[in-house]
Order: structure tokens, then C-alpha cells, then sequence
């Protein structure tokens, strides 16, 4: 078993010691006392025993900081991979995240923004640095607030909540509308963040209530086409049998103004019935490639004729030529310049703009994608309430209620019929009290 050094050390500090005394010894300490000599080489084997002592604590300490700093190096490596997994896992979500077309957010307690990605960043025109903090409904429209607040707070108590529906307002005034699913996460039972996931369903419901119209319309063609038809026979033969009568009278009896007043009111409705036909059948268009600019003009022309109003056409340069019915795309441009000139009760301008638009695949238009015309049609009139909007080309929908202005409710209905045989569209944009906007679709020839 080999000596501790301590041992060690005691050993070789008395022979040290032993070593010494013997040379001085030889040289001439002969009166010295030999108990002294041998107290002081036990001094020696102590002192150097002690330091052999020290020595090994030394050593000791030394090998437990070299096996401390061994483990710590060794945890300090595991904790650098561990954070670098870290890093990488974030840097993977947060990829994922970001290139997420969906809005992802995380929401604090209090109703402020931890986290968001860049489709809800970008959607409503935020920067990186902004999210963090940002009260949440601030970017909910109003109208929204209240149930999504009873939303906010049943997440909050730990209840589950179905599919969320609202519309967020974009810092540029966009609305957009959309759906989607949040949840809360708790730490010690407490809650921490409401995490949602979203997604914008503007165009796709624009979609659907497009098709939702063409649905109705097509239905409510089928009904009008077929009693239109019927009644006009009946009325051919009504003003067959008038006309015979009038004739067999002589002009100066009193009955032929009666009849002359029961024709016009047959033609009068023969004319209703037409409209019947072009918004059940869409008149068969029969199209032909042109430049809808002269068009456009003497159909304005035509319509404001007489009624004091201005009107302004800006076309851009080099813009296509349509595949149209002109006969049918002129009475669509009246019927939407009619409207305009009985809103615009107080005058004002009614501009007309054309320009070329490619039109894609997400264009939130129930058409198909490619090369169009788009024109625009607007006036300073009164303007068309929110909650009718959407009602505006539905058959006999119309606010005209007086008795000299009633409408039949199918001038608009025929324009829409009349652009879906074209393969094209009409929308509209407006305010109440702030005009509106006819836009209006038609593909380029080929």
C-alpha cells in the first residue's frame, strides 16, 4: 500500500533533518546537548508532516475544482446545445409561422398582443415592433366588440368557444372579414394567453353571396321567363282584337280614345314583359369585338340628356376591345346612368372611367380570370344605405316609392342578367349620403 504524502513528506523531513544535525555534529557541536538534537529533528519530521498535509488538501481541492470545473464545462456544452435546440425549434415555428397565409396571434390576459405573424402583420399593415403591447380590439371593428368580448372572457374561464366569426379594420381602413378558432392556455390554473388562428374569408365570402345571387336570379328567371312568355301572348292577342275594334270604328266616335288608351296600356305591358325575357334569358346576346369608347359616350349622352347634370370620361390609353351585344351593353350603361341622374337630386357630375385589368384567381369576383375592361360609373347622388347593398340586383327590389317614381325593380336586375351572358360582372360601391360606384366587367376579345 503506498505511503500518503503526508508520510511521505514526514520521512523526508527527518532524514532531512537527521542529515543536518550529522554535519553539524561532525563540525564541532560536541557540547550540545543530543535530547535537543533529536526534539529538533522531531520538529522537522512534524513540520514537514503538516506540509505534507497541506499538500494533499491541496491536491484534494485541486482534483474536486478540476472534477467541479469538468462537470460544469460539461453542463455549460449540454445547456448550449439545449438552447441552440431552442433556437432552432423557434426559428423553425416561428418560419412556420411566418409563412403561414393564416393570422396567427397569442393575446395576453388584459386584451394586448404577445405575439402575431406576418400574414396578420401584414394584413393589417403593422410593423415587427409594434405587435408586442398592442390592445387587440383595437383592430376589431366596433360593431364586433361585444361578442367578441364574451368570447375573450369564456376563454378565459376555461370554456371552450366554437368557431369564432368577425372582421378586423386594417390600419389602411380595410375591413376583413374572418373566421377561425382560439384557445387559452393556464399555467398554475391561471390563465397566460388566449392563442388564435384566423383566416381572411372576405373574398371567399363575396363568393358566395355572389353565387347565392346567380342562384336566385337563375331561379327567379325561370319563373319570370316562362309567365312572360305566356303574358305576351295574352297581349298580342289583346292588341290584335283592339286594334281590329279601332279600326272597324270611325275616327271621330268617342271609343276609339278608349281603345287608343288600351293599346298603349297593352304595349306598355308588352314592353314590362320584355324586360322579363332580357333578365330571364339575357336576350340571347349576339357579340361582336369592338371599342365600347363611342359607345360609352352616346349612351351617357343619351341618359343625362336634359337633366342638367355634368358629366366626365377618362379613359386610359390602348384599352381593349369587348365581345358584346352592343345593343344590350348600351341599355346596361343606361339603366345604371338612370340611376345616377334620379339619386343626384341636388346635380353634381357623374364620371365615367375605363382602364384595362388582369384579373386573377383571387380576385374575389365571381368570374373567371384573364384580361379585362373595367368600367367604373360614379355619382354624387345620395348614395345606397349599407343594408341595401346587397339587395341592390335582386328582382323587384327598389326604393322608389312614390307613385310617379315607382320602379318595377328589374332595371338593375337586367344589367346583372344581362353581364353574366357576357362572362362579366357588376358590382357596386357606396356610402349613404356619399354616391356610389358602378363597376362594371367585360372580358377582352380574344
Amino acid at each position: 500500500m503506498p505511503l500518503s504524502i503526508s508520510l511521505r513528506y514526514a520521512i523526508a523531513g527527518g532524514l532531512l533533518a537527521i542529515l543536518i544535525h550529522t554535519l553539524f555534529f561532525e563540525t564541532g557541536w560536541h557540547g550540545e546537548n543530543p535530547y535537543l538534537h533529536g526534539l529538533d529533528i522531531l520538529s522537522w519530521i512534524l513540520a514537514a508532516f503538516f506540509i505534507g498535509r497541506m499538500k494533499e488538501g491541496w491536491d484534494r481541492r485541486t482534483r474536486e475544482l478540476e472534477i467541479a470545473n469538468a462537470e460544469l464545462q460539461k453542463q455549460m456544452e449540454e445547456r448550449q446545445r439545449a438552447e441552440q435546440a431552442m433556437r432552432e425549434r423557434e426559428e423553425l415555428f416561428s418560419d412556420l409561422f411566418d409563412n403561414c397565409r393564416d393570422m396567427i396571434q397569442s393575446i395576453s390576459p388584459d386584451g394586448r398582443t404577445i405575439y402575431a405573424n406576418r400574414a396578420w402583420r401584414e394584413n393589417l399593415g403593422f410593423a415587427k415592433k409594434e405587435v408586442p403591447g398592442f390592445p387587440m380590439f383595437e383592430v376589431i371593428h366596433p360593431d364586433c366588440h361585444a361578442h367578441c368580448l364574451e368570447s375573450f372572457e369564456a376563454l378565459l374561464s376555461g370554456q371552450e368557444v366554437d368557431k369564432i366569426e368577425t372582421e378586423f379594420v386594417a390600419r389602411d381602413g380595410r375591413k376583413i372579414l374572418v373566421e377561425g378558432k382560439c384557445n387559452c392556455k393556464f399555467v398554475d390554473g391561471k390563465p397566460v394567453a388566449i392563442r388564435g388562428i384566423f383566416r381572411d374569408i372576405t373574398e371567399r365570402r363575396k363568393l358566395e353571396i355572389e353565387l347565392q345571387k346567380a342562384q336566385k336570379l337563375e331561379a327567379i328567371g325561370i319563373l319570370a321567363g316562362g309567365i312572360a312568355h305566356d303574358f305576351n301572348n295574352i297581349l298580342t292577342g289583346l292588341l290584335a282584337v283592339i286594334t281590329l275594334v279601332k279600326s272597324a270604328l270611325p275616327p271621330e266616335n268617342e271609343q276609339v280614345g278608349i281603345l287608343e288608351e288600351a293599346r298603349q296600356t297593352c304595349l306598355q305591358g308588352k314592353e314590362l314583359t320584355g324586360k322579363f325575357i332580357t333578365f330571364a334569358e339575357g336576350g340571347s346576346p349576339l357579340k361582336k369585338c369592338v371599342n365600347i369608347k363611342e359607345l360609352l359616350k352616346q349612351s351617357v349622352e343619351t341618359a343625362l340628356r336634359g337633366s342638367g347634370l355634368e358629366y366626365e370620361f377618362a379613359f386610359s390609353d390602348d384599352i381593349y376591345d369587348v365581345l358584346i351585344d352592343a345593343g344590350q351593353m348600351q341599355q346596361v350603361i343606361n339603366n345604371v346612368v338612370v340611376n345616377a341622374r334620379e339619386a343626384m337630386v341636388n346635380g353634381g357630375v357623374v364620371w365615367v372611367r375605363g382602364g384595362n385589368q388582369q384579373i386573377t384567381a383571387h380576385n374575389g369576383l365571381d368570374i373567371a380570370p384573364g384580361a379585362y375592361l373595367r368600367i367604373s360609373i360614379t355619382d354624387q347622388g345620395v348614395g345606397i344605405p349599407q343594408e341595401n347593398l346587397a339587395k341592390i340586383f335582386d328582382p323587384y327590389f327598389t326604393t322608389k316609392r312614390m307613385a310617379s317614381q315607382r320602379g318595377t325593380g328589374f332595371g338593375l336586375a337586367i344589367c346583372y342578367s344581362i353581364m353574366r351572358k357576357h362572362d362579366g360582372t357588376i358590382t357596386v360601391e357606396s356610402e349613404n349620403g356619399n354616391g356610389a360606384t358602378f363597376h362594371i366587367y367585360l372580358p377582352a376579345c380574344p
